[in-house]
């Protein structure tokens, strides 16, 4: 298995999902190193965080500016999991669309997109200046 995966896979014990049982990792590849984050849930659905957000708030807290590879890993067995549309909308404002994502599942099986595939019509700051 890759590094990125054994990382992701330790991680991955520190979510906090009691709720969907589905857990999330993520580490996002910046400017400046590499920045973490997992899933945390609340009761009040409305106050979860998901793991990509969390990764990407924490390297922009602490002075990020460019982002080259978002790396993912869920509890699930599935090969079809993608960001959900919040993920997505925030990787808008701050991602390429060159920039690589990868998804890992469980068992360590992957899939590479780069984040125009996964958006790829998004509102941004960019599309408000046209």
């Amino acid at each position: 298995m890759s590094d990125m995966f054994q990382k992701l896979k330790q991680l991955l014990t520190n979510s906090y999902s009691p709720y969907s049982n589905f857990k999330v990792s993520a580490i996002v590849d910046t400017d400046i190193g590499e920045f973490v984050g997992v899933n945390i849930e609340n009761s009040s659905f409305g106050a979860t965080i998901c793991a990509e957000r969390n990764a990407i708030f924490n390297a922009i807290s602490n002075g990020a500016k460019n982002f080259n590879k978002l790396s993912i890993l869920t509890s699930s067995t599935e090969d079809n999991i993608v960001p959900c549309a919040s993920c997505l909308q925030v990787m808008s404002e701050f991602f390429k669309p060159d920039t690589k994502i990868e998804v890992f599942n469980i068992n360590g099986k992957s899939k590479e997109y780069s984040f125009k595939q996964l958006l790829p019509l998004s509102f941004n700051k960019t599309s408000l200046e046209k």
